[in-house]
């Protein structure tokens, strides 16, 4: 095969191109990288919560079956506690950081606020939010903020 344009001015669309391709894959797997990360902190987030729920169901019950709103009376402490351990957080400033393997950061998070649903129920929930570094070339260019709501509610059998 034989090239007309021996100037080689011809590969410079398709060197364009290919450029273009990978800096959209490069996005896109930033994207799904973030994404992964919120979904992955949620889910652990609602397994240590719902253990807390069930751990407290007795008190919570018997304070609604009181007349009185469980909410203040609640020791939360213990949930902070095992989010932390659970989801390998350290506690800064009134937010929780994760870190990689290298050291960098990998998110961090508001402390979760933890209420109830509705008055007089067995279900709760804690909403916070996740700022997670988009990094490009090893530098932080942006930082997506999340916010994140999960519940966690029991139900008698009988009803």
């Amino acid at each position: 095969m034989v090239l007309k344009d021996k100037r080689g001015t011809s590969h410079v669309p398709i060197c364009v191109f290919i450029l273009i391709i990978m800096m959209s894959f490069s996005v896109i797997l930033v994207y799904a990288s973030a994404i992964t990360s919120v979904r992955l902190q949620k889910t652990n987030t609602e397994t240590v919560f719902d253990s807390f729920v069930a751990q407290n169901s007795i008190l919570i019950y018997s304070n609604i079956k009181q007349g009185r709103n469980a909410t203040d009376h609640l020791n939360t402490a213990p949930f902070y506690t095992m989010l932390k351990s659970f989801c390998t957080l350290e506690e800064k400033g009134g937010m929780y950081y994760s870190y990689d393997d290298d050291g960098a950061e990998k998110f961090h998070m508001t402390k979760p606020k933890m209420e109830f649903i509705e008055e007089d129920t067995l279900e709760l929930y804690v909403t916070f939010t996740m700022y997670v570094p988009i990094r490009f070339a090893g530098k932080t260019v942006s930082t997506a903020e999340v916010p994140v709501k999960v519940s966690s509610a029991l139900t008698s059998k009988n009803e």
